[in-house]
């Protein structure tokens, strides 16, 4: 019985020191700059992303947040960088939807659920489903039934981003629309073929799209997101209105490596989200067509979880492979 008692009062002290340890390190937390990894290049959407939150949220840590760009490899360059990071807090990854979508199409050597922790979801980008101003069909219900009438025929532009192109493919095997999928090296050849007529439709993030839609070369014809978009396309119907339960949700967020102490994951969270509900970053989100959802580090690790399934079924029915 005594020993038993001992074994019980060391394990509450060593729980104790652990966990006052933690708050400690929390406590102390930042001291030193912080590195951002953000595995695209300078002056890309995600870069700008990155160095509009930066200043912001080094003012609240009072420490310098920098960025370091590990571009290549179709991300997987600076995601590497990141697993192989310490896990003492002062290394951040800028991660986006292929983060969990990458070790279904490579061989990699780390794994996006096992290596790293969740911090907080930074954004939802909106997208639209698009259709050649050549296309007949004018709004989504025509351009259902255009491609139940002739299946196989109505081509839908893959333009580089691997998650617009599942956005196809699920539009495909979920949707049951028998569309031909053609793949792009990039969005620009891929809606230049669409003004062009070369291909009917195609799914594009929107403040990408907005240009070539004001000037009439394409037609606006649904959103892909779960909600209504925003102004001016406030009154476009959701895909899944036609597709029951079709949802597809491009995020960007931040992760750390596995084993960052969660006090210091929780603190991130909740500066980040106090960044992102300011009104600077929600005027500028306003702006690019971005979208913010507070979300705690398990929620967000929760949606990356459903996302690697969701994308590693599509990839594997689509038979999806990468040179």
């Amino acid at each position: 019985m005594k020993n038993y008692l001992k074994t019980f009062i060391h394990c509450c002290l060593i729980a104790a020191i652990l966990i006052f340890s933690g708050m400690t390190h929390a406590q102390a937390w930042p001291n030193k700059p912080i590195r951002w990894i953000v595995p695209f290049p300078p002056g890309g959407p995600a870069d700008l992303t990155a160095r509009q939150i930066a200043p912001l949220l080094s003012e609240r840590l009072g420490q310098p947040i920098l960025i370091d760009n590990r571009p290549g490899g179709n991300s997987n360059i600076g995601f590497e960088a990141g697993a192989r990071a310490p896990n003492d807090g002062y290394t951040m990854l800028f991660v986006v939807a292929g983060f969990v979508t990458n070790p279904h199409l490579y061989k990699l050597t780390w794994d996006p659920l096992k290596d790293f922790v969740p911090v907080v979801q930074l954004n939802q980008l909106q997208i639209m489903l698009l259709a050649s101003s050549r296309f007949a069909p004018n709004n989504l219900n025509d351009v259902v039934s255009a491609i139940k009438a002739k299946p196989g025929q109505v081509k839908c532009a893959w333009g580089g981003s691997i998650l617009l192109g599942l956005a196809c493919e699920t539009m495909k095997l979920e949707g049951k629309l028998d569309v031909t999928v053609v793949p792009y090296k990039g969005s620009a050849p891929a809606m230049n073929d669409l003004i062009g007529g070369h291909v009917d439709l195609m799914i594009e993030v929107m403040n990408t799209a907005v240009g070539q839609i004001k000037s009439g070369n394409v037609k606006p014809i649904a959103v892909l997101n779960t909600s209504k978009g925003r102004a001016p396309f406030a009154e476009l119907p959701t895909l899944n209105e036609v597709l029951p339960g079709f949802e597809m949700l491009p995020w960007q967020g931040i992760v750390m490596p596995a084993g960052t102490p969660k006090p210091i994951v929780d603190k991130l969270n909740q500066e980040v989200t106090a960044v992102l509900q300011s009104a600077v970053m929600k005027q500028r989100y306003q702006e690019s067509g971005l979208d913010f959802y507070p979300m705690s580090s398990e929620q967000f690790g929760q949606l990356m979880a459903k996302d690697y399934v969701k994308y590693g079924k599509i990839i594997k029915a689509a038979n999806i492979k990468v040179d």
